[in-house]
């Protein structure tokens, strides 16, 4: 995991908060005593068109004492079902009409951005009233495509597979996965419409962001307040009113990224009439189906644009000045920011050693360094790479900013041999020096993680890795240092290392063996299915099955596919005696990917369903087996 990746995200907190709704318990609800009559579900017809008023809004700020940025937004969200899959459920395309967008107390004047937003999408809906996958004509850019896929998923509803008067669900979105409980309210429900209420839990801490533990581990998202009320429609077409509130705030380390406060709002409009015409005519060939954060990524860094010549012109006080001023604008402000700032590095060389110094001296905020290092990759230019290597060994520069150093290191645009040999230098760094060694650990991580990007196009840079990642496994004395090189291992992808994985799946350290499980992960599946299979069965220890089944699942996910027939027998025997919930969730994943096209997938996730103590993965079993199976 780069650091990108929570940067990323704190920016898509920042820009899109007013799509998220998320809530926390605030003590264990009890189980009502009045049960529902009937299941609940979505229903549709093809051919049906649906209207809803749709208002979001959110304030987000940096830090306590930043000046809040606020998000505005209202549009009509319109509905036309095209045609129904089976269990699957149903194919809607959807459009907003009439958008405004108020930011910062100014109306939006951009009609691109307008137009954007508006474009239409493709989305399927469940039985279940689940969200299950959007599709986007190629032509959208990322950012829509995220805003527009957040809308529905703050607003999603998961309804139990069973007739049930409570019940727990698991929600995903581009931050992570959390669960929440929905409580029927039959005061509120009228004329039939099923109301209820939704709280939320914290998000599940391993579907956050995971960075080196040098760099703070997993992200957190802290939920201080929450609260969702809403009326689903009396025929089931999903909601006829949702209004909910939420209070969050996401962390990298103990740096806070963002504090969020937002409110989203759906109302029905009953009786509407005239959905735009491009929804019954839209050509579904120039849909790509896909997760619209997964597929925003970039397969490699572009290098930035020359600078205009007002920003060429500046010195390095008034880019730094600039760059400030930009952080908190607009919902792409971090990459708005560094792009421009790179920019003029680029043409600046001479300003990379002064802004290396200024962070260095202590006069730069520490809440922007990880942004300027962001900004230092993305310049591409050798002056670039050599102030990155040199913060890398300064000893004068905090032990995160050279951490820092090292992961935009393996994401330059450009890398080369040179790159992974300053790598490793500095991950053959004093290992008696604590801080020292976090530099090198990092170093090595990174040296990893540089070989699998650039495998295929640079063989001298993956030989150069792979024998210092050897001679690091065959050195390597004690627990972390073990651990440290079978994450580095596992960020390489690196196939040669298959044999000797193999001797770690029997070391005396169950947290060796965990390590070694997940080092397998970027590996085919012809190389790790058959070790891992069988490991999965003869496996003692709890925190190993459960690292050989997220390994497992993980490759499935990635490659969007259903797992093989020797995956899905090895999950089904062991989820029967399988004592630990999380590894369970994994198994139930597993076969969860196969069950609408093999019986005996189908059927160990129904018998396990009978066993399942844990409300909430029988909910997950829910996703993947049709109601009237589990009964």
């Amino acid at each position: 995991m780069t650091r990108r990746t929570p940067v990323l995200l704190g920016t898509l907190v920042l820009g899109l908060a007013a799509v998220y709704s998320l809530v926390r318990p605030s003590k264990p609800a009890q189980e009502p005593t009045t049960a529902p009559r009937r299941p609940l579900s979505c229903r549709f017809s093809a051919g049906e068109e649906l209207a809803f008023h749709l208002r979001a809004n959110s304030t987000a700020r940096a830090s306590e004492t930043a000046s809040p940025q606020q998000l505005n937004l209202e549009a009509t969200l319109w509905w036309r079902v095209l045609e129904e899959r089976s269990a699957a459920g149903w194919v809607v395309a959807a459009t907003l009409t009439d958008v405004r967008l108020v930011e910062g107390g100014a109306a939006e004047s951009d009609p691109a951005r307008r137009a954007a937003l508006e474009a239409p999408f493709l989305f399927q809906i469940g039985r279940d009233c689940r969200f299950r996958d959007f599709a986007f004509d190629s032509s959208v850019d990322a950012e829509a495509r995220r805003q527009l896929q957040g809308t529905l998923q703050a607003a999603e509803l998961i309804v139990p597979p069973l007739a049930r008067a409570q019940w727990v669900s698991r929600h995903r979105n581009s931050l992570g996965a959390f669960d929440a409980t929905y409580t029927l309210d039959d005061a509120a429900a009228a004329d039939g419409a099923p109301a209820f209420s939704r709280r939320h839990s914290q998000y599940i801490a391993s579907s956050l962001p995971l960075l080196p533990p040098q760099l703070g581990g997993r992200m957190r998202v802290d939920v201080l307040s929450s609260g969702t009320q809403a009326t689903l429609d009396a025929k089931g077409r999903w909601v006829s009113h949702l209004n909910g509130g939420e209070h969050l705030r996401v962390w990298m380390g103990g740096k806070l990224l963002s504090d969020v406060s937002s409110q989203v709002e759906l109302e029905r409009l009953d009786g509407a009439r005239g959905a735009p015409a491009v929804l019954a005519s839209l050509d579904s060939g120039r849909f790509a189906w896909g997760d619209a954060a997964e597929g925003a990524r970039p397969s490699a860094p572009e290098l930035p644009p020359a600078p205009d010549s007002a920003l060429a012109a500046l010195t390095l006080d008034g880019a730094l000045a600039d760059f400030t001023s930009r952080l908190g604008k607009g919902h792409n402000a971090v990459h708005d920011a560094t792009t421009r700032l790179a920019s003029y590095l680029s043409v600046h060389p001479e300003a990379i050693l002064g802004l290396i110094a200024r962070l260095r001296g202590g006069t730069l905020p520490e809440q922007l360094h990880s942004v300027l290092f962001l900004a230092l990759e993305k310049t591409g230019t050798l002056a670039a790479e050599n102030g990155l290597a040199a913060a890398l060994t300064d000893r004068g520069l905090s032990t995160q900013d050279r951490m820092r150093a090292a992961v935009a290191l393996q994401d330059i645009p450009r890398p080369s041999e040179r790159t992974a040999q300053t790598l490793i230098a500095q991950a053959r760094g004093d290992r008696s020096d604590g801080e020292e060694r976090q530099v090198a650990d990092a170093s090595l991580l990174a040296l990893g993680a540089l070989s699998h990007r650039v495998d295929a196009r640079m063989p001298e840079v993956a030989r150069l890795s792979h024998g210092e990642l050897d001679m690091r496994l065959r050195s390597a004395r004690g627990t972390e240092d073990l651990s440290v090189a079978l994450d580095a291992i596992g960020n390489s992808g690196d196939e040669r290392f298959a044999d000797t994985l193999r001797t770690y799946t029997q070391d005396s350290e169950p947290l060796v063996r965990a390590h070694a499980a997940r080092a397998w992960r970027r590996m085919e599946s012809g190389t790790l299915e058959p070790v891992l299979v069988e490991w999965l069965g003869q496996e003692q220890d709890a925190r190993v099955r459960r690292s050989i089944a997220d390994t497992l699942a993980e490759q499935v996910r990635e490659e969007e596919r259903a797992a093989s027939p020797a995956v899905l027998a090895a999950a089904a025997a062991q989820l029967a005696s399988e004592s630990d919930a999380r590894t369970r969730a994994a198994l139930i994943s597993l076969l969860g990917s196969a069950a609408s096209s093999d019986a005996s997938a189908r059927l160990a996730l129904v018998q396990q369903f009978h066993r399942e103590t844990v409300p909430d993965l029988q909910v997950l079993i829910g996703r993947f087996v049709r109601a009237e199976e589990l009964r």
